[in-house]
């Protein structure tokens, strides 16, 4: 009697072990995915780029002329930017310093224009290039309404 009970307990056990041996196999081919792609599954559309720099950066001129580290630029029609040298370009922001002159405070800026520090911002991007679409403007000189309405400059962007 004693031998069967054994054998029988041996049969368990083989049945255990094969039993987490099929569990282990199953487990695996389900990790590393060994069925392949769902044929249901399809992948359509074009594919989706990460954001990236492309082109050159501008700055839009008189006209809308496209401009890359300008030595003047115009702040719409009350002000000029003039004898600008840039620190950086083509970044979030650029930044330069420079001189402001404009009809509001001539003839004294005109002949000799207030010093100034500039930095544009909000990139406008377009397929293959990209445009600043605004830009601060800081005047030891000015104050009040003048030196705020400077502060913060919509630039031209040009129609693309």
């Amino acid at each position: 009697m004693r031998s069967a009970s054994a054998a029988t307990r041996a049969v368990w056990a083989a049945g255990v072990v094969g039993a987490v041996v099929l569990l282990a196999v199953a487990f695996s081919a389900v990790l590393s995915g060994c069925g392949g792609p769902d044929p249901l599954l399809r992948d359509e559309g074009p594919a989706v780029a990460p954001p990236a720099r492309t082109g050159p950066v501008y700055a839009a001129g008189d006209a809308g002329r496209p401009l890359q580290r300008p030595d003047s630029l115009p702040l719409g029609d009350s002000a000029r930017l003039t004898g600008l040298r840039w620190d950086s370009w083509g970044g979030p922001t650029a930044q330069a310093r420079g001189g402001l002159s404009g009809p509001w405070c001539a003839p004294a800026c005109v002949r000799k224009p207030y010093e100034v520090t500039v930095t544009l911002s909000g990139l406008q991007r377009q397929p293959g290039f990209a445009y600043y679409s605004s830009a601060g403007v800081v005047a030891p000189q000015l104050r009040g309404e003048k030196a705020a309405e400077l502060g913060r400059v919509s630039l031209h962007l040009p129609d693309v």
